[in-house]
């Protein structure tokens, strides 16, 4: 399996198929390294934006809630049901400020229905979690695909949103991730960790916590990630999990 795995990029739906998620110590140690990076670059991060990319990203955040009141209509109950409202309005917070932070370039990349999907289903499988020692994102991939059929949606988003949903739970994404992946693993560690916000205008983050509130859900993830360090100690999230993130997640709103 060792010679397999390193053949395959961490964060590929190939990858997670080779090896159910488990990392190599190499793989587990460079994933800690870019964590602590990352956390770095983002405390050293003063930037807000300027007028005119203010309303950029108002522009795509829009667009994003447009799309994502259009999702909810088929899928809330579902969400609600099998995910609770903390992470229900996670997902939203998820897919509104992913948007925001990508460039105009990439956001006219994303196919926004599966994106939608991807944000709604990313964390399905921490909730409801694959066996002991397997990658909680092959639930939510699955997932993905059971919200494609409810909805009656294009099965070729299937794909792009298994993908996203995948590869948003590290630091650095696989070198082929689409513009959607992309969106995904922005607005989640905005909303877990804080990763981004600086970047955005407060009165735009102000009105995505008026719209999705915490609802205690910085408690709770922080109880799923320490679980994972037990539950899955090999994979992307229970490496994180025991390098310290849940006790640096941002501050609650």
């Amino acid at each position: 399996m060792g010679k397999e795995n390193a053949l395959v990029e961490v964060g590929t739906e190939e990858w997670l198929a080779q090896t159910d998620g488990r990392l190599t110590f190499s793989q587990a140690l460079a994933l800690s390294m870019q964590g602590f990076a990352q956390s770095a670059r983002e405390g050293l991060s003063r930037s807000r934006p300027d007028r005119e990319e203010a309303s950029r990203q108002a522009v795509r955040m829009a667009v994003a809630r447009n799309e994502l009141t259009s999702v909810l209509d088929s899928l809330r109950d579902r969400i609600v049901e099998r995910q609770g409202h903390a992470l229900l309005n996670h997902a939203c917070r998820t897919y509104v400020l992913g948007a925001a932070l990508l460039s105009d370039e990439l956001f006219r990349r994303v196919d926004y229905t599966a994106a939608a999907v991807a944000a709604l289903a990313h964390d399905d499988g921490l909730v409801h979690p694959s066996p002991t020692g397997h990658c909680f994102t092959a639930d939510s991939a699955v997932e993905v695909d059971v919200m494609i059929a409810q909805m009656g949606a294009a099965p070729g988003s299937a794909g792009v949103a298994r993908a996203a949903v995948i590869s948003h739970f590290q630091p650095r994404l696989p070198s082929q991730a689409g513009a959607d992946a992309h969106l995904i693993a922005l607005g989640a560690s905005a909303d877990v960790m804080g990763f981004g916000l600086k970047r955005l205008d407060p009165g735009l983050t102000h009105e995505v916590w008026q719209e999705w509130p915490d609802v205690n859900f910085l408690a709770q993830v922080k109880e799923l990630l320490k679980g994972e360090r037990t539950r899955a100690p090999r994979t992307r999230p229970g490496v994180l999990a025991r390098s310290g993130m849940p006790y640096l997640l941002r501050p609650g709103r």
